[in-house]
């Protein structure tokens, strides 16, 4: 094969590479002002990329290729004739009449070039109502002519964004659709009690996104976990979300979260089939149970909101992270109690029923033990109902540190509750017994289970090392 047709050369043309390309090629890009001698070019067998200037191979081919391809001068004649009666050849007389053409050319080149410079000043406007008309035209320029990319800013100034994030919405922005969707997020420090953000995508425009704020446990100020959402579209590749605020519309509580952008859930068809090969990210250990497992993630973040993380946020932190190792090891043995009474009622009062109930003619002893632990149970049961009534969803959510234990041994006390009345109610007044068999097994299968899951969640607490932050782990419960 001729060397110089072999397509092996590859070339770095803005922020992508492109190619194989033959010499000829990367000669007409050469002359297309697309590639230089300061373009980074590879092929197979280099160890990296280097300038075209470096690659001897590649210079000394585009040399030879190019003095190959130029037209040769035409031959001198050696007649010599007068300038004032030497008739004007019929190529030179064209090339007069084309001097009108080429100067319109020029002039609009030149309007062209001011325009296009006007339109990059008017990209880096502060003006955000300016900025956002001519922001569907800088879109369609980009799209047609990629290489325009670095020269426009395609989002709106944003002096409430830290720099870095600004490069990383610009970069998502410009990015090639053709490379893959690219998503990226900012938070605004406009107001450290109202935090939102900003997003920035070359997807197409209306794309739908969701954000899930997740706290992370052991940062947060008087919470013991925190999360929320919104949604938000975007407008010619950019969206601002709503702001975050926590119940009743006060600040969230401060400390560090994990900002989920994933998928929405009623996008449009055409996005989905975009982000179809998009994987879901990889995180360190599980996913928070708040967010879906089926949930197609397309960026996450890490951001400290509320405020600094300053000497007086530790200070604050340390005496609440204090004063929940002092009430997690109350609350522990509490819950131990709960679960051998809850257990040791169940035992006595299955055994007792169980003795009456298959006995032909029933004792007085069997009927008196009967009575007297079911007098028992009526009053451990008053008196964890009035304690029950305190533990509403948001109380063992905010306030208890082991609130997901509670909620089993309110779900097993009331199993061990149902169970007891309909066996006193057949002890009392027997009625079909085939019925009350299916019930009472049934009850009996799921009073046992709601126990065991209780006791194996206290024995899971009660042997759980402490994070790295010396509060005992709630991980598995």
């Amino acid at each position: 094969m001729n060397m110089e047709m072999e397509k092996k050369w590859f070339v770095y043309v803005g922020d992508h590479h492109e190619g194989p390309f033959s010499i000829p090629e990367v000669a007409a890009r050469q002359d297309s002002g697309e590639v230089n001698t300061d373009s980074y070019v590879w092929c197979e067998g280099m160890a990296d990329w280097l300038m075209l200037s470096q690659v001897d191979e590649l210079e000394q081919g585009l040399r030879e290729f190019k003095e190959a391809t130029r037209p040769a001068a035409a031959p001198a004649t050696g007649r010599k004739e007068s300038l004032a009666t030497a008739p004007v050849p019929k190529a030179v007389q064209k090339k007069k009449n084309k001097k009108v053409p080429l100067v319109l050319t020029a002039i609009f080149l030149l309007l062209a070039i001011g325009s296009l410079a006007s339109l990059v000043g008017v990209s880096r406007s502060s003006n955000e109502d300016l900025h956002a008309s001519i922001r569907p035209l800088l879109s369609r320029l980009v799209q047609n002519v990629p290489a325009l990319g670095s020269l426009f800013q395609l989002i709106p100034t944003l002096p409430d964004v830290k720099e870095d994030e600004f490069f990383e919405l610009q970069a998502a922005k410009t990015g090639a659709l053709h490379e893959g969707a690219r998503v990226a997020i900012a938070l605004s420090t406009q107001d450290a009690n109202r935090p939102f953000f900003y997003v920035s995508t070359n997807l197409p425009n209306g794309t739908k996104f969701e954000i899930q704020l997740v706290g992370q446990a052991d940062t947060l100020l008087n919470r013991l976990q925190f999360s929320t959402q919104g949604t938000l579209s975007t407008i010619q590749g950019f969206g601002k979300s709503e702001v975050f605020l926590a119940e009743g519309g006060q600040p969230l509580p401060k400390g560090r979260y994990m900002a989920y952008v994933m998928e929405s859930s009623d996008q449009d068809a055409s996005v989905k089939e975009l982000l179809g090969p998009v994987d879901a990210i990889k995180t360190q250990g599980k996913l928070p149970s708040t967010v879906p497992s089926t949930a197609k993630f397309v960026v996450t973040k890490s951001v400290f909101l509320g405020g600094e993380r300053d000497e007086a946020y530790l200070t604050r932190l340390k005496a609440f992270h204090d004063k929940i190792r002092a009430s997690s090891e109350k609350e522990l043995q509490e819950l131990k109690q709960y679960a051998q009474t809850l257990d040791s009622q169940f035992n006595t009062l299955t055994t007792d029923f169980q003795k009456l109930s298959s006995a032909k003619k029933a004792t007085a002893s069997m009927r008196n033990a009967w009575k007297k632990d079911l007098g028992l149970w009526t009053q451990i049961s008053t008196q964890l109902d009035q304690s029950i009534q305190t533990w509403s969803p948001e109380t063992l959510k905010n306030e208890f540190f082991y609130g997901k234990v509670y909620e089993l041994v309110k779900s097993a006390f009331q199993s061990l509750k149902t169970l007891v009345q309909i066996e006193s109610e057949h002890l009392e007044k027997p009625g079909d017994t085939a019925a009350f068999e299916i019930q009472h097994g049934k009850m009996l299968s799921d009073t046992r289970q709601a126990l065991e899951l209780m006791k194996q969640k206290v024995d899971l607490a009660t042997k759980s090392p402490k994070n790295p932050a010396g509060l005992p782990s709630r991980e598995g419960l």
